[in-house]
Order: C-alpha cells, then structure tokens, then sequence
C-alpha cells in the first residue's frame, strides 16, 4: 500500500466492529458467526481489524513506541483477510492492506517480525526455504514413477512446504498431471522460495529481491503456464507478484487445471470413493486470491472522512477467489457425498497456520485449526479436504489437538482415489500392514 492511502485509510475506521464476523447476512448460526480468529482468541479490541487500524494511527500519532507489545499484537494475525471481505459491507476500507504495511514499518525499525519468523527468513537466505534444509534435498519427493519433460510449456512450482513436509500433495499432484497426458517439467535446483511467509511479515526488501529472481528464472526458461499445488505460492505469484513486477505466463492452481481436465474428459474419473466429504476453502485460493483491479479515478470528498469515487472504484470482496474448481472435482468424485460447512468461500474460517503465526505463535494456529475442525465435524463430514500445505498441516494438527475421528485429505488425494491409483497413505498403510 501506498504511504498517501495508507494515512489516509487509518483515519478513515468507523469502529463499526464489523470486521470481527462474517457478514450478517451470512451468518447461520451464533456458534459460526465470528471471522477473525485473532478476536476469537484474545477478545480484546486491538487484536482485530479495526482493532489493529487503531494501533496503526497512534502509530503514526506518536503515541505508540515500537515496543514488543506492540509487535506482539501485530503479529497476533494470520492475515486471512476476513476483516477485508467483512469491511466491505460498511465501508470501503482494506484492513489486511493497513495491517501489512504496519509490519513493514515495524520491521523498518528493528521491531518486528517475531524472532522465529526472522529464524526462517535468514533459512530462505540461506537454503532457499523456511525450513532450513538442505536445497539439495529439496526434489526428494520426485519419484521413479513421475515423468517429467525438459521442453514442456507447463511447469509444476512445487514449494517449500510441499516439497519437505507435504510431500504426499507433490506427489498426487505430478501423477495426476502424468495420468492426464499433460507434460510438465519443475524447477528442480533452479527453484526457491517464493516468497510469500516473507512479504506476510513485512519484510519486504528480501521479499521483491526473491520475486524478481523468480521471474528471471521462469521467463528465461520459456514457460507459458505455471501451476501451483500450494495456495501460498499460487496467491503470492497471482496477486502480489504483478503488483511490484509484471509477467507473461499463466498461473493456474492444480483445481483449476484438473477441474478443466476432468470436464473435457482428458481425466475420466471412474472409481468409486464413497466417503462424506466437507471442503475447507484456503484463504490464499479463496479470498486473498482476487486480483487487485486497475482503477484510475478521482476521490471527491464531500465531507470530513466521507468521501466518493468516481468512478466507482472496484471493490476488493473475496468473490472472485477459486471456490468453483474444488467443488466441481468433488462433485465430480463416484460415490462421494459432498457437504459443506457454515463459514464457506469468501468468508470460510481461516485454518490458522498463516502470515507466520504457525512458527511464532503455536498455541494461537493450534486452538485456530481446533476451531475449524468443529465445523467441520458439526457439518456431518467424516472427511476433511483442502488444497493447501499450510492447512494440510495445520488442520491435521487440529485433528490430533482435539482427538477428532475426522480424517484429512488433500483434495489432489481423493482424485487419485477416484483414478484408481494409490495416495501415498494408502501405500504406507501397506507397507505397516506387510
């Protein structure tokens, strides 16, 4: 965000509160009517949108220091967006905007991000990803059985997460394309991170030194189409790329290509998978992926802190996010019945694993995924899907926190299932079993 918007927009909160719940008129229930899951937590007024809106101004007032409970607050957030989608319907405000460029100003003064946070950064530095580990090692989940082709169009950005702790969606991911006839080649030692835990914490010089050397890479290489199976990656490159660096390729996440796949019949799924299915929408494939869209109009005040656009000026809502792809392959699924939970789409409950707080703050993503594997569990599921590493993760630890009989799959999972081909939990049970 701009300094001149920025100072502009902090002045501009109506206190309304709006921003910690979904929208009311998406509400169905008390239990599932809150959207912020920093709010849910600590219940206090500087923990939410608004909240945070407020530290930003007596920020810039002089009347907050750079101290670490400041930083502690700040960073007490997953940057779902929710406060963004909610804001919408009272006024036209961008509280994930104003929360990511407090972070940035904090870690221009020392003061942030959060020493774990600034653990894995220094790990990107050095590694290439935020786990610290060897970037040799980070093309051991390719397999035997997985074909790739050096002079394909469509390159597989795998990701840190997917390729040293999610392993399993890589995996389904590459064979499903094979299974498809699609050629696609991957990065192998050429691929970094890309970014996106970076820029969420503020840091944003290393943050445009590492988009600028993955588009480098990319274009040098030829490629027309980029898909992604971590919707971290595929938001960071869809939408926060083009606003520092345009490109010239295609991004697609893995449920737009295999949505499209499956509908022209190139992938023909015909096994039965007969198992009830909820689906939880990740913030970074739902409303954080909406592209910003140019607008070049004028702002006319007509009173103090009231102003209009003309013209209108695009709102930024979350609807434009990719909620139709994974509900189409699941539907598509034989034998699968698919229901939904209350906080769905644009205003789904964030799992809680992003923007840092999975490394900085454990307790708060932990009690955040128990939170959705309620919902999950009321809406009837036996099973819980997403498309996502960090939910992956995260949702999973969820499960184990609360002892659920939920079970969790990546959705690229289940279209292996309904392939007739084997996930990589099926082989392992097996190999137990023998």
């Amino acid at each position: 965000m701009e300094e001149e918007k920025y100072q502009k927009m902090i002045k501009r909160c109506l206190r309304c509160s709006v921003c910690k719940w979904i929208p009311q008129v998406q509400i169905k229930s008390q239990k599932y009517a809150s959207g912020c899951p920093a709010i849910d937590i600590y219940n206090f007024h500087p923990y939410s949108g608004g909240g945070k809106i407020i530290l930003a101004l007596a920020y810039e007032m002089g009347r907050l220091k750079p101290t670490e409970e400041l930083r502690d607050i700040v960073y007490k957030c997953t940057e779902c967006g929710n406060c963004a989608v909610a804001c919408k319907y009272m006024n036209t405000l961008e509280p994930l905007e104003i929360i990511m460029k407090l972070r940035e100003k904090l870690v221009s003064v020392g003061c942030g991000p959060m020493p774990k946070q600034q653990a894995y950064i220094d790990a990107v530095k050095k590694v290439h990803n935020p786990y610290n580990e060897p970037h040799e090692k980070r093309i051991d989940w390719l397999t035997d059985e997985i074909k790739l082709d050096p002079n394909a169009k469509v390159l597989y950005f795998v990701g840190c997460t997917s390729s040293y702790r999610r392993k399993e969606m890589a995996i389904a991911a590459a064979r499903i394309m094979n299974e498809a006839g699609v050629p696609f080649n991957i990065l192998q030692d050429d691929e970094f991170c890309c970014g996106s835990p970076i820029l969420r914490t503020g840091d944003v010089y290393t943050f445009e030194q590492i988009l600028n050397r993955n588009i480098d890479i990319i274009e040098s290489k030829g490629i027309e189409t980029v898909v992604f199976s971590c919707a971290g990656c595929y938001d960071t490159f869809k939408v926060d790329y083009p606003l520092r660096r345009k490109y010239n390729f295609r991004v697609l996440h893995t449920v737009e290509l295999f949505d499209e796949l499956i509908t022209s019949r190139q992938l023909q799924l015909t096994n039965q998978v007969p198992l009830i299915v909820t689906y939880h929408d990740p913030c970074h494939l739902g409303r954080n992926a909406e592209r910003y869209e140019d607008w070049d109009g004028d702002i006319v005040p007509l009173m103090p802190l009231v102003s209009i656009n003309i013209p209108p000026k695009p709102k930024r809502t979350g609807s434009k996010g990719v909620y139709d792809a994974p509900r189409n392959i699941l539907n598509s699924i034989p034998g699968l019945k698919f229901v939904e939970m209350e906080r769905i789409q644009e205003y789904a409950y964030c799992c809680g694993a992003g923007a840092g707080v999975k490394s900085a703050f454990p307790e708060m993503a932990l009690k955040t995924a128990i939170t959705r594997v309620d919902e999950a569990e009321d809406s009837g599921a036996e099973i819980i899907v997403s498309a996502c590493p960090f939910c992956s993760t995260n949702l999973q630890d969820g499960i184990k926190g609360k002892n659920s009989k939920l079970i969790y799959y990546d959705i690229n999972e289940l279209i292996l299932m309904a392939l007739g081909l084997e996930t990589e939990k099926m082989k392992q049970a097996t190999a137990e079993v023998v």
